[in-house]
């Protein structure tokens, strides 16, 4: 049953008119009195009834009134309780990342978005096979490196330089390495797909294939000497010993961004967590 028939015809009772009306609701006088029609034909009484006074509601229309106000008053309340319901899932947002970003960039964003909006609630997820994540509704936003596009938002906020870690004892006094320095090395490849085009892998003394999510025990590999390797630089930015970190020659970087999906029926919380990402300057330094 539609509501708005019993609401237009409540309306009418409480103006005693059918133009009053159907000026408050935005219809012309012939529409809502097809509106009292269709809902006496649907319950089969008659509900009003014309008289020199105006509107007036019939004896069968008397008896079945204040049912038709608890119809409407259980809308309003069935409204309310899923507002509250969504007002409380709405304070969770849901950020997928990588753990560097995790741990070097959402704090500092977070800080700030909570001093606004104090009562939000956050979790976060890292992992490093982020692209499905949002359809397959993981998370609400995503931060990681160029996240294929398909239907989804992205906003690139900064460079991350790709360096050379090398043993403490290699390249000691030098800030840069030209790649083809390090094909002297055994080179532990992570599998990391931006790097394949950058090394011709077969150039290397040997290489030693990892393929892990754990980036310290990549570096731990290289500690031990058992060959170099190539990681982003935001993961090294805690500094570590027994490791040298050079910048390479010529430079590769991979570009860090969050993307949302499009036109989705995002949390009121989420929306202005998008907004804010979208006021700050996200440039962090390396």
């Amino acid at each position: 049953m539609d509501t708005l028939k019993i609401k237009a015809l409540l309306s009418a009772v409480k103006n005693k008119s059918l133009s009053k009306a159907a000026e408050e609701f935005s219809y012309t006088p012939s529409a809502l009195s097809h509106m009292a029609d269709a809902l006496e034909s649907e319950l089969n009484v008659p509900l009003l009834k014309r008289t020199p006074k105006g509107v007036e509601l019939t004896e069968e229309g008397k008896i079945l009134y204040d049912k038709l106000e608890t119809v409407v008053n259980a809308e309003k309340e069935l409204f309310l309780a899923a507002a509250q319901l969504s007002e409380e899932r709405e304070r969770e947002i849901r950020i997928g990342t990588y753990s560097s970003i995790a741990q070097y960039v959402l704090p500092e964003l977070l800080k700030s978005f909570k001093k606004a909006y104090p009562q939000t609630k956050v979790s976060i997820k890292a992992g490093n096979n982020l692209c499905t994540w949002l359809e397959e509704d993981i998370a609400d936003i995503i931060f990681g490196d160029a996240i294929p596009l398909g239907k989804n938002e992205w906003i690139p906020f900064m460079k991350d330089p790709y360096v050379a870690v090398v043993p403490s004892v290699a390249f000691s006094n030098r800030k840069s390495v030209n790649r083809e320095e390090l094909y002297a090395f055994p080179y532990i490849s992570t599998n990391e797909g931006k790097l394949k085009n950058y090394f011709d892998e077969s150039k290397f003394a040997e290489v030693v294939r990892f393929d892990s999510v754990d980036d310290t025990s990549v570096i731990s590999m290289v500690k031990e000497g058992i060959g170099i390797t190539v990681l982003p630089s935001l993961i090294l930015k805690k500094h570590m010993k027994g490791i040298h970190v050079v910048k390479l020659e010529p430079e590769i970087s991979r570009t860090l961004g969050f993307a949302y999906r499009r036109n989705a029926g995002h949390s009121a919380s989420t929306k202005k967590f998008i907004v804010f990402l979208n006021s700050q300057k996200l440039d962090f330094e390396i």
